[in-house]
């Protein structure tokens, strides 16, 4: 074969394997060309029913809220539509099945198809609720959990169709760029029919499998990202739609490009008036600065956190304080703004406030407690000094509070204290302080106030004191101690200057209360003296230093002992014998009147068993003992009274407890429960004092007692004042004819003696007859009585 033949043939085989090559590159390209198209029209299906299922989803939930406000009589037409659209989405899901491309999508369907399911489940839980035109429950299901759900598949649904058809948009326009490209590279081989066809067929199927190589290899990376975007995505939305705080993200221009769910509930206003607003629009005037600082500075640290606390207009019209955190995400794709979290802290804050104010306030009254005083008396001291002013301290106490308190019960007691703070208020300057210090003490600081004007507002609260209280539907009259100090003649400092008020406070208890006294210098040997007595009577109480002396009770017809009172005497170590009148107000004070009262108590008992036993033939002598209101009031009183007569032997006929008479003027029922146990045990019972309290005489006729001390103070004035000597003639007449004993205290004349017994008194005590004696001396009185006793019985034997 010539050379020509064999390049011919060469040629022609050449031109044979490039026709062949390049045949079999269009039928190849002609094929995926085709598969291309199919595989888009596969997607395009895909997105058709897709649309469908999502046209009927929306459908059903419009029917679903026209059902809830339907009436009954349309209710029936709109669940056939229902069924309509529920099989409609139902085929929608089904055809889109068939078109599914890759385990991709299949797994996307499976979680649309769940999704969907769990909604219809929730649609046919809520549907017989909406029969029964339960609007609110219905409503309340269709945007609670059901709505959530909704949005959950809704979201899927759109996910999936924008995917899907971007996928297939793309996949056929590189599939046909591809198919161009190749049809380029045949007409070429087909054109230089002198190449190769092997050649050109092996580089053309080797480019061919690495641009396939590329493209699987890009839409696996697409895939990935896609679900990776996805999870995040969801973690995004589980978190802000569970979340109490706003969460919003500002775009570059600072308008509002997202807002969570939480805005409604938290803002009071829906997310679609929020999104598209200039950020700044919701914040306060007056932070608007702060504001623009803040964004400035998550500007300048790009991912970092920057906080503050701004006022944002709430849905109602007001200001709500919120605490914001904000994080430039300007640089991060999946966020591209700038990301704001916003906390709600207005209660927090008003908790705050409140704390503060508790701190500082006293809880019953609203006034300022010790500690804003001092604060406001230092400063007070402090311009003092500097311009010169003088500062005044008033230190009030209410006058037989405890009274008001153990009588009428603590809420008068409280109602009292509301009313004093009120007065007090209204009678001191705007620049002056009022404070309750605790129980019955309030203080007022007086600024810039000279001692005449100190003294002169002292006096208008003395006076506003006197005036009568309503509590409890009851008049009352509290009067008040008043100590006032003057920064003048104090030591300086705060303390100090409420310690001297404090002092003359003591001072005009000490003289005889309802009083004002201004301190001086030789007051505080006073006050420390009141101290060591209170520090020493506790001793007293432990080392027993008391004494028990007792005064005889004598009938005013016969003259002879029948009873005894006995009195508490301290004597003291160094000072000798103490009356009752130095100590007894201090114990009240303390609480030490308790223990005491136990104790004289327990003593008076043994010692009038000692003299049962000794005397049998006065075995009908009683002995008195004072209950004190707080030992009266006290868990267990009972119990104690009878384990004190157990242990002493003495009999509960042989015993006369007394009481104030102040027990009687309020809560008289628990009063009375105590005093029928008390009875009921066998001992006698008396009102010690009576005419000087806050009683109704009307008490008495049900109050289970045997005898009424009348006070001194009006036997005293017997024969020289009508008035006392009407008081007392109406207790005798008012005693008799409640058949009660009277004894009549004070008794110091044979005038008033006479007068008594002419009054129908029954029996007397006083210095007359004795004063108080010791155990040895009483004794003695006994025994003598004995002894004229049986000579007199003798001689009229005799006779």
């Amino acid at each position: 074969m010539t050379t020509g033949s064999k390049l011919i043939a060469c040629f022609g085989l050449c031109l044979l394997l490039a026709s062949l090559v390049g045949g079999m590159a269009l039928v190849q390209m002609s094929s995926m060309t085709q598969a291309s198209e199919g595989m888009l029209g596969e997607v395009v299906a895909g997105e058709k029913w897709l649309g469908e299922f999502h046209v009927n989803a929306r459908r059903l939930r419009t029917l679903e809220m026209e059902h809830a406000l339907a009436p009954s009589a349309d209710q029936p037409g709109l669940e056939n539509d229902m069924l309509v659209a529920e099989a409609e989405a139902a085929e929608g899901l089904r055809e889109y099945g068939r078109t599914a491309m890759d385990s991709y999508d299949v797994d996307n369907l499976r979680r649309l198809q769940a999704d969907w399911s769990r909604y219809l489940a929730m649609h046919e839980a809520v549907l017989p609720i909406s029969r029964r035109q339960n609007k609110d429950l219905t409503y309340a299901e269709l945007s609670g959990a059901m709505r959530v759900q909704f949005l959950k598949t809704r979201d899927l649904t759109d996910r999936m169709a924008d995917w899907n058809y971007r996928h297939g948009v793309w996949y056929g326009v590189r599939t046909r760029q591809l198919y161009l490209h190749s049809k380029t590279w045949v007409i070429c081989l087909l054109i230089a029919m002198l190449a190769a066809g092997g050649t050109i067929g092996f580089f053309t199927t080797r480019y061919l499998t690495g641009v396939m190589r590329d493209m699987e290899n890009e839409v696996a990376e697409r895939r990935q990202a896609q679900t990776a975007l996805q999870a995040r995505e969801q973690r995004f939305r589980a978190l802000i739609t569970n979340s109490l705080d706003v969460f919003a993200i500002l775009n570059g221009e600072g308008k509002v490009s997202y807002i969570s769910s939480a805005v409604v509930s938290i803002w009071g206003v829906p997310e679609e008036k929020v999104l598209g607003t200039q950020g700044r629009d919701w914040i306060h005037p007056d932070d608007q600065a702060r504001s623009q600082a803040l964004l400035a500075q998550a500007l300048e640290t790009p991912g970092r956190n920057v906080t503050t606390e701004l006022r944002i207009l709430h849905g109602d019209g007001s200001w709500r304080s919120s605490e914001v955190i904000v994080n430039n995400q300007l640089g991060d794709p999946a966020v591209a703004g700038i990301a704001l979290t916003y906390r709600d802290i207005t209660e927090r804050n008003a908790f705050e406030e409140q704390l503060k104010h508790q701190a500082f306030h006293d809880v019953l009254t609203g006034l300022p407690n010790r500690a804003l005083l001092m604060d406001r008396l230092d400063r007070a001291l402090a311009r003092s000094r500097r311009q010169g002013m003088d500062v005044a301290v008033l230190f009030i106490d209410l006058d037989n509070f405890k009274v008001v308190n153990d009588s009428l019960g603590h809420e008068a007691g409280d109602n009292l204290l509301t009313i004093v703070a009120q007065r007090l208020l209204s009678k001191v300057r705007q620049q002056d302080t009022v404070a309750r210090f605790g129980g019955d003490e309030f203080a007022i600081l007086l600024e810039d106030a000279a001692p005449g004007e100190a003294a002169e507002i002292a006096e208008r609260v003395a006076a506003e004191m006197g005036q009568p209280l309503c509590i409890q539907g009851r008049d009352m009259f509290v009067t008040a101690s008043i100590g006032l100090a003057l920064s003048l003649d104090s030591s300086g400092d705060a303390n100090g200057l409420l310690r001297d008020a404090d002092i003359a406070m003591y001072q005009a208890k000490a003289s005889g209360k309802a009083v004002t006294v201004t301190f001086d210098r030789s007051m505080t040997a006073r006050a420390a003296e009141r101290l060591e007595m209170e520090s020493e009577l506790r001793r007293a109480i432990e080392q027993g230093q008391l004494r028990l002396h007792y005064q005889p009770i004598v009938s005013l017809e016969t003259e002879q002992i029948s009873e005894v009172e006995a009195l508490v005497r301290w004597e003291h170590p160094t000072r000798g014998l103490i009356p009752p009148g130095k100590f007894i107000p201090i114990a009240e004070e303390t609480g030490l009147i308790v223990p005491l009262g136990k104790w004289v108590l327990e003593e008076a008992c043994r010692q009038g068993q000692e003299w049962r036993e000794a005397h049998s033939e006065n075995l009908s002598l009683l002995i008195g003992v004072n209950l004190s209101t707080r030992q009266f009031q006290q868990e267990g009183l009972i119990e104690e009274i009878k384990e004190i007569l157990e242990r002493s032997g003495l009999p509960p006929a042989s015993l006369k407890l007394e009481i104030t008479e102040s027990l009687m003027s309020a809560r008289p029922e628990d009063t009375i429960a105590k005093l029928e146990q008390l009875r009921a045990i066998g001992v006698h019972l008396a009102v010690d004092d009576f005419g000087t309290g806050y009683s109704s005489m009307s008490y008495l006729a049900n109050f289970p007692v045997d005898t009424l001390k009348i006070d001194q103070s009006f036997v005293q004035r017997l024969g020289s004042n009508s008035e006392s000597d009407a008081i007392v003639q109406a207790i005798m007449t008012l005693a008799k004819a409640l058949n009660l004993r009277v004894t009549s205290e004070g008794i110091e004349t044979d005038e008033q003696r006479a007068l008594l017994r002419g009054m129908g008194c029954d029996r007397g005590q006083g210095y007359l007859f004795s004063r108080p004696l010791t155990s040895l001396a009483l004794t003695e009185l006994l025994t003598n009585q004995f002894l004229t006793n049986q000579s007199d019985n003798i001689e009229r034997r005799a006779a």
